[in-house]
């Protein structure tokens, strides 16, 4: 085989599997990210509902809550006709729950363009390796 080819081939192996390759890892990764948050919302949004549907937004309740490690303690919601909502970097807002519900929906439409845009860019860089490889394939043929 001629050492210009096995060059070129061994660069074409490097550049797919140091660049292409870690590429897609890092989409990956940010992809499950935000099916993540996403998902955290969608849960959010559906405890909203049903405080709303039973109707102890104004009357309380009673609930346990997580302080870490699984130790719960009871708590007692006196009013929970508003909520804290995190807005990004680190701060949170208070909303009626009308209002966190529409909230919700505007994030839940952003990280749906998010998630597309990650999956395109996905099935790009899956296409470029494919590319690399008929590409080393051919010049391995040439041979």
């Amino acid at each position: 085989m001629n050492p210009d080819v096995q060059k070129k081939i061994l660069q074409f192996e490097s550049f797919m599997n140091d660049v292409l390759r870690a590429d897609l890892a890092k989409l990956a990764e940010k992809l499950d990210s935000k099916n993540a948050e996403m998902a955290e919302f969608l849960e959010l949004k559906s405890i909203i509902k049903t405080l709303k549907d039973t109707n102890v937004d104004k009357s309380g309740f009673k609930t346990k809550v997580d302080m870490g490690n699984n130790f719960y303690i009871q708590a007692n919601i006196e009013d929970a006709s508003n909520i804290l909502l995190d807005v990004g970097l680190g701060h949170f807002v208070e909303f009626s729950l009308d209002e966190a519900l529409t909230v919700i929906d505007v994030r839940l439409k952003l990280f749906q363009r998010q998630i597309d845009n990650l999956r395109k860019q996905i099935a790009r860089t899956n296409a470029h390796i494919k590319l690399v490889l008929i590409g080393i394939k051919d010049l391995q043929d040439m041979t």
